[in-house]
């Protein structure tokens, strides 16, 4: 399984949209970790501005910028992976999006 084009080409027949799958999801989870890095380097250094006026600890910061990259990053990939999943899932012929009442 660590060859990835070995990996689609096996799939190729079964699920027509795998190549495309494992492209979305890829992208998906790289945006997920830019998103919680800049969430987390932006957060911080705008604390530590804001911190010459406000005197508090630096872990309260770091603590702070930790944890609103982690929801950030979280709904970034959870909104990104189920638009993937979604896209599957209407290229395959046994499921459609449009047949789904959440949609």
């Amino acid at each position: 399984m660590n060859d990835i084009k070995r990996l689609k080409e096996q799939q190729r027949d079964k699920h027509p949209g795998f190549d495309s799958y494992l492209n979305c999801m890829t992208r998906a989870l790289f945006s997920g970790l830019a998103s919680f890095c800049l969430t987390f380097s932006g957060s911080y250094f705008t604390q530590k501005v804001v911190r010459t006026k406000i005197n508090y600890p630096i872990q309260y910061s770091v603590l702070v910028s930790a944890l609103a990259a982690i929801s950030v990053s979280y709904m970034t990939t959870t909104t990104r992976t189920k638009a993937c999943q979604t896209a599957w899932m209407a290229a395959e012929d046994k499921h459609s999006v449009l047949k789904e009442d959440a949609y």
